[in-house]
């Protein structure tokens, strides 16, 4: 017969002096002070089953390679290869004379090749890479990004309206169908992916995606925001040829006082869109809305209570674990500071995100996630005060339904 133990009595003190005994107690075992972590606001509970969190590899490291600066990553994996984007800068402002660059590893990121210039437009500057790879359709592999361009050395809250004229910002497309060894000339897709009467838009940065399932299964999304500066909204813009056309969905609506600026969209179970933004200057939350028509319209934007928000781009993605779908999100787990680069997981298509995992103390900034296959991700992460963009390889494993 099973012996059920039974519970121990004890009073509230004596329960106290034993948890003071082993703090310590373990304190002694080191000698060391124990030290002052940096502000954690998200109160997720930790993974419960084994994240396992891989050693952090450099990328883009500034004054080597191109250019003296990198920032802005972007990432996707064609085939075995993972390729790696980033803005190429010459100083740490956001527009100035950029490059986009790319760096690939045919190892899932153990090992990377040196960057290299991929566009470089003059007298322009290169900014917001979204990267996509086609995985139906007639351009199977293809991968394509989309970037905006400047004037160069000017700044964002300058530029003018209107769809013409050198003062313009400028959406530029290129495509590659041998995996980043070679590129198509950039296609100026302006008129279809920015309104007249913004000044600016940013396309991500990030990710944009291929649909999946549903009505519009084959759809290339790309997310956006547009200006003018400082009242930013959001939007995505679509493409049910490949690429060759593209079409503006609505803005979504809310996001008040705050306003949803860098944004990333995922595909969730049915084919719906879940849309994560920026919260700028605002609440200090991440901002949500859905979409049921492939982007063309969205539901009023919402803060996202448990994901906070310091000001700064995030990555998302939609990755199967198993025969599970599992949304994953990579920001900063603070409200003040690009830091505490933290990995949550959402089980239930972003309805709320019950695991978290950290992925790297200290400074964080933007990030981009990226499916390796087989229960695998990579994020790729500005660390080291800007001075480093890093992959760090990530293994999931979550409980089965």
């Amino acid at each position: 017969m099973r012996r059920v133990p039974r519970p121990m009595a004890r009073s509230w003190w004596t329960v106290a002096l034993l948890v003071m005994a082993v703090g310590v107690a373990a304190h002694g075992q080191t000698g060391a002070p124990v030290p002052e972590q940096s502000p954690q606001v998200s109160n997720c509970p930790p993974m419960p089953a084994p994240i396992m969190v891989g050693t952090a590899v450099d990328v883009f490291v500034g004054g080597t390679g191109p250019n003296a600066v990198y920032r802005i990553p972007a990432i996707t994996k064609a085939g075995t290869r993972v390729l790696a984007f980033a803005e190429g800068r010459a100083a740490l402002g956001d527009i100035g004379t950029n490059d986009l660059v790319l760096a690939t590893s045919d190892d899932d990121g153990a090992t990377w090749s040196a960057p290299r210039t991929v566009l470089d437009l003059a007298d322009r500057s290169i900014n917001n890479p979204c990267v996509v790879t086609l995985h139906s359709g007639a351009h199977t592999g293809r991968v394509l990004v989309v970037v905006q361009s400047y004037p160069a050395d000017t700044h964002e809250a300058k530029q003018a309206t209107g769809l013409d004229g050198p003062g313009v910002c400028r959406v530029h497309v290129l495509t590659s169908d041998d995996a980043g060894a070679t590129w198509s000339e950039p296609r100026d897709v302006t008129a279809s992916m920015r309104r007249a009467e913004a000044p600016t838009v940013a396309s991500g940065p990030g990710a944009a995606i291929q649909l999946r399932q549903g009505a519009h299964a084959g759809r290339i999304v790309v997310p956006f925001n547009q200006g003018p500066y400082g009242q930013w909204t959001v939007y995505t813009c679509f493409s049910d040829d490949g690429g060759a056309t593209w079409s503006m969905g609505a803005v979504a609506p809310g996001g008040a006082p705050a306003h949803a600026n860098e944004v990333q969209v995922a595909e969730v179970q049915g084919g719906e869109l879940v849309l994560n933004a920026r919260s700028f200057h605002g609440a200090k939350q991440r901002l949500a809305a859905r979409s049921k028509d492939g982007g063309a319209t969205w539901t009023e934007l919402a803060p996202i209570k448990s994901l906070p928000d310091p000001c700064c781009q995030a990555g998302l993605l939609s990755v199967a674990v198993g025969a599970r779908p599992v949304l994953a999100f990579t920001g900063c787990d603070s409200t003040t500071a690009r830091t505490n680069g933290t990995l949550w997981i959402s089980l239930d298509d972003g309805a709320s995100w019950s695991i978290k995992q950290p992925l790297a103390p200290g400074f964080f900034a933007y990030s981009a996630p990226v499916d390796l296959g087989g229960g695998k991700i990579g994020v790729l992460a500005e660390t080291d005060d800007y001075r480093r963009i890093r992959f760090i390889p990530v293994t999931l494993a979550i409980p089965a339904r």
